[in-house]
């Protein structure tokens, strides 16, 4: 079993699979492969960044480099020169609609159960939609009865895209956003353009969007035993009132009578983030807990550098006590997985037109060292 606590080491690892449609994401690749050909890239995926600024606890051991899953190069931030005619937003519907994220996904358990028995699996992908081939893989080894779940993040994978398909129709004809509760120019999670071929097939494939309601509908993850933190989407009042989004507001609710706990955004500033997450923590029956952020949780606030940043996330002050949180609960718990997803290599370290200069690798990576009990390298970025 499992030392208490996180006294282990970490397995770092990494997934670099970055589908999308998204015109504006594909010229990112293109760029970053053109950076890359004439070898001015200091970093290819999200990956290679994280475990740089981690580089302290891998000198002390604390933390161990395991590698990358391998993926094919016009599917990463940053493809190979010869590849770059394969950037499409046809090819990679395809590779969506082919299944490609679930095959990706079943990589990543083949991985952690052929090559990270010891330690605590620590996962850098882009894609989200990964975190579900290693839930899998620590439900077999845990029982999934006995594992707690928290997965941070804007938005509640597991709706169908013809239910976000509703509300991003909602929010898209309305300049405030009206009773959707969300801003005009919202995107489905998916990054599926409207209008495009899979918004017009409304495919149901295993992807960044949907892959909650896998890993719960396979009995990986117990829906009793998920916390879902920091979402932006969940219905308002405003939005259950509106017939336009019955069927959204349906089945989000229906996940929360199945006994999924969500903390959304009002409530964490209402409450502030101890008093919105300990107890629900505190109350979790399970020994063991998997930690899972995506990077647009702390979106156009805390991180710049986020795969979606369709809506205002937490602050730097709020992720850093959300990282305080969990290591106090951590003395009580196993901690028996960790992954960090949706960090766009682009736009890391970047300093924008209005002054603002992007902090994700810092404040991500400290993340990580003050969820395991460690000071801030980076001290004052609060």
């Amino acid at each position: 079993m499992a030392e208490k606590g996180t006294a282990r080491r970490l397995n770092l690892f990494g997934v670099a699979l970055d589908p999308t449609d998204d015109e504006l994401k594909l010229a990112f690749k293109a760029i970053l492969g053109r950076k890359l050909a004439a070898g001015g890239l200091r970093f290819k995926n999200p990956y290679e960044a994280v475990a740089s600024s981690l580089q302290d606890m891998i000198d002390q051991g604390s933390c161990e480099i395991c590698g990358e899953i391998e993926v094919p190069s016009w599917l990463t931030p940053a493809p190979g020169p010869s590849d770059l005619p394969l950037v499409t937003a046809e090819n990679n519907l395809r590779f969506l609609d082919g299944g490609g994220c679930l095959d990706a996904a079943d990589r990543v358990k083949a991985f952690i159960d052929e090559r990270l028995a010891g330690g605590i699996p620590a996962m850098i992908a882009v894609d989200h939609s990964m975190t579900g081939g290693a839930l899998r893989a620590l439900a077999e080894r845990h029982g999934s009865s006995n594992v707690t779940v928290l997965v941070v993040d804007s938005h509640f994978d597991g709706l169908r895209l013809a239910e976000r398909m509703d509300l991003f129709r909602c929010a898209q004809g309305n300049p405030l956003g009206g009773g959707c509760g969300r801003p005009a120019g919202d995107r489905p999670s998916t990054g599926w353009t409207e209008g495009g071929a899979g918004q017009e097939s409304c495919n149901e494939s295993y992807n960044c969007a949907t892959w909650l309601r896998h890993v719960l509908d396979t009995g990986a993850v117990r829906p009793e035993n998920l916390i879902v933190f920091g979402v932006s989407d969940y219905p308002t009042e405003a939005m259950r009132q509106d017939a336009r989004l019955r069927r959204y507001v349906e089945s989000y609710l229906g996940f929360e009578r199945r006994g999924v706990a969500f903390v959304n955004r009002e409530e964490i500033r209402q409450r502030g983030v101890r008093d919105a997450l300990e107890p629900l923590l505190r109350d979790c029956s399970t020994d063991f807990l998997y930690v899972s952020l995506d990077a647009d949780v702390g979106s156009l606030k805390a991180v710049h550098a986020a795969r979606f940043m369709n809506v205002v996330g937490l602050n730097a002050e709020e992720l850093y006590r959300l990282a305080r949180v969990l290591e106090g609960v951590l003395r009580e718990r196993w901690l028996i997985g960790l992954d960090v997803s949706g960090i766009e290599t682009f736009l890391l370290g970047r300093e924008f037109p209005n002054g603002v200069k992007d902090r994700t690798l810092e404040r991500l990576s400290d993340f990580v060292r003050v969820l395991l009990g460690r000071p801030p390298q980076k001290r004052g970025w609060l």
